[in-house]
């Protein structure tokens, strides 16, 4: 299988996923998962959206590198398949260009962040580009062995 056909298997993968686990690590270099369900991809990149006043918020703006873990429920092994994303997390600028981007695709994904816009109430969030250079995507349907690294930079 060609990285295209790769890559277009991991974004329907993200795209069909509910939640995934956004993982960072502390000022204290404790290692931290959280469950983020706003969430979408935007080519190799993902855009994620999360409360401004949150923990994650301030220790990312000072290690802002991330991954993310997607996992769909009930998987049988022998079928097994996840996605390791990893790069680095931008506050995305609002009235940017990429603000706008945004929104659309959080939007599209979610209808939960969907009316957050209609109703104009996302002052209190931060939407987030993570600027993947690694993805991991593990399928067992293809067979045992280690996960498929792709590097994006």
């Amino acid at each position: 299988m060609s990285q295209t056909e790769n890559k277009s298997e991991i974004h329907k993968y993200i795209l069909a996923s509910r939640y995934a686990l956004l993982n960072y690590v502390r000022h204290d270099l404790t290692p931290v998962s959280r469950a983020i369900g706003s969430f979408a991809p935007d080519g190799d990149d993902l855009f994620f959206s999360t409360g401004k006043e949150s923990a994650k918020v301030q220790e990312i703006n000072k290690n802002k590198r991330v991954s993310f873990y997607f996992e769909h429920d009930n998987q049988v092994q022998e079928n097994w398949k996840s996605v390791l994303l990893i790069g680095d997390a931008e506050p995305v600028s609002v009235g940017s260009s990429d603000y706008n981007k945004a929104i659309e695709r959080l939007g599209d994904k979610s209808p939960r962040f969907r009316e957050r816009v209609a109703k104009g109430d996302l002052d209190s969030a931060v939407i987030y580009r993570i600027n993947t250079s690694e993805l991991e995507y593990l399928d067992r349907s293809k067979g045992y062995g280690p996960p498929l690294k792709i590097s994006v930079r």
